[in-house]
């Protein structure tokens, strides 16, 4: 009769030390996922802006090199002493080698004087804000005062489509306004990009104005007319990416793209993670000893994959060379201070690359990129970081003394003279930069639009040295 209290006492003490252990494992597990699924969520966003920003970046650098470009200067202050069908031929020309040359779907310049919308076309209408519903956006942006500025409207011209336009003011040299020019891509492939994520990843992507106020967004309906009040918006998170966790036990990671005067917002509804975390549960119950070793193990395994996957998000895989997100996260740490005397800021493009996709295949173009890669890494990669930031694009920030940079570039232009692929004979880049030596009260962010206005300068020169039409490369 002893026995009995002995067993009774023997399994509450086995019951009681099971039921703590599993309290223990669990509350361990649940802070050791919050943090990991806070990392990869973190990682899902960067790579979502990556993309996203890799998209508008060129139509912004393309449309404020318009707005800077003498041509367009000049062609608006004569527009009143030419012939209207003759400054129509001149202005549209000009924007149908943008339009063609860079694949945009519009490209456009109204004149702030005669309000006529030039298109390649010729002039298309007179701007008239009072009458016209899709002209409001005219006296909207000038009354901002900004320079540029992106916009989502229907585009008129291409059958009332959802799109993407970047405005840039064009002033003469006095700042005084001479008009609008800009360019217009349609929204399709933003959403098309977003939809490819949402269903790979299970989450909600959705660009939104400072208001909430959704500005691109997989759902067509939602454009300009739904509005986000569940996550926090805050531009003093400036390039930061800000974690919330939201009350259905999903997550919101929100990013203030500047350029754009947009947040990125990336959701999810917490479904996969609440689904995990019963099952471990179910093993906790089942078999504690066990999980508390497989949950030290998978704690071990996760973090290791973080460490990888934060360390490949900085790097391109096709190239090896550094991606958007280094590039970006760079610049940002380089804003608030002049860089170094010895800084240089170098913009590179492949030439002829869309030719060789279209003639000789895609394997040929990665080809071209590839050894393009390789020569920066040889003979700049010494020197700083080079970057690969979009397609055939390529920026590099370097350390060198003005002696050494031009014997640098030499260098890197003799092999990329003598290179050869497999595929394609021959590789041919244009260059342009910007050193601190040279504009020494200039900050990082104007040095790079320097670089950039000197590398189209370098492409158009290919171009008409070559004798190759623009629009067919």
């Amino acid at each position: 009769m002893e026995k009995q209290p002995s067993i009774r006492k023997t399994f509450v003490v086995v019951f009681v030390s099971f039921l703590m252990s599993t309290i223990v494992s669990l509350a361990s597990l649940h802070i050791i996922n919050q943090s990991n699924v806070r990392s990869v969520n973190k990682v899902l966003a960067m790579q979502v802006f990556d993309h996203i920003n890799g998209m508008l970046s060129e139509p912004i650098t393309v449309t404020r090199t318009m707005a800077n470009d003498t041509f367009m200067d000049e062609a608006l202050a004569q527009e009143s002493a030419v012939e209207e069908q003759q400054i129509a031929a001149r202005i549209g020309g000009y924007l149908q080698g943008i339009k063609n040359g860079f694949d945009y779907d519009s490209a456009f310049v109204v004149s702030d004087v005669s309000k006529r919308y030039y298109t390649p076309d010729g002039i298309n209408k007179v701007i008239n804000p009072d009458e016209g519903e899709y002209d409001k956006w005219y006296p909207e942006f000038v009354d901002s005062g900004v320079q540029y500025a992106v916009d989502v409207n229907v585009d008129e011209l291409q059958g009332g489509v959802w799109s993407v336009f970047v405005d840039a003011r064009v002033e003469d040299e006095k700042g005084a306004l001479l008009g609008v020019c800009g360019v217009g891509m349609r929204m399709a492939g933003i959403q098309e990009l977003i939809r490819r994520f949402e269903w790979d990843y299970g989450v909600k992507v959705t660009l939104v104005d400072p208001t909430g106020l959704v500005e691109v967004a997989a759902d067509p309906d939602a454009v300009e007319n739904a509005r986000l009040d569940s996550v926090p918006l805050s531009l003093s998170d400036g390039t930061q990416y800000v974690y919330h966790r939201q009350a259905n036990g999903g997550f919101a990671v929100t990013k203030y793209i500047k350029d754009l005067g947009w947040f990125l917002v990336v959701q999810s509804d917490g479904a996969a993670e609440a689904n995990q975390f019963a099952n471990v549960i179910f093993l906790n119950l089942a078999l504690c000893t066990l999980v508390m070793v497989s949950l030290f193990v998978t704690a071990r395994v996760s973090r290791k994959k973080t460490d990888e996957l934060a360390k490949a998000s900085f790097r391109d895989q096709s190239t090896m060379l550094y991606n958007r997100r280094a590039f970006e996260e760079d610049k940002a740490q380089m804003l608030d201070v002049l860089p170094g005397e010895d800084f240089v800021y170098v913009t590179i493009d492949i030439n002829g690359l869309k030719t060789a996709n279209d003639t000789l295949g895609h394997l040929a173009g990665d080809e071209l990129i590839c050894g393009a890669a390789d020569c920066m890494r040889e003979h700049l990669g010494p020197y700083g970081k080079v970057y690969r930031i979009g397609g055939d694009e390529f920026a590099a920030m370097l350390n060198v003394s003005a002696d050494k940079f031009d014997e640098v570039m030499e260098n890197f232009k003799r092999a990329v003279d003598t290179w050869h692929g497999k595929l394609v004979d021959g590789l041919s880049v244009s260059c342009g930069f910007a050193s601190r030596r040279e504009f020494p009260s200039e900050t990082l962010t104007v040095l790079g639009v320097i670089s950039d206005e000197r590398m189209y300068e370098d492409k158009r020169a290919y171009y008409e040295r070559m004798g190759i039409d623009p629009r067919r490369t």
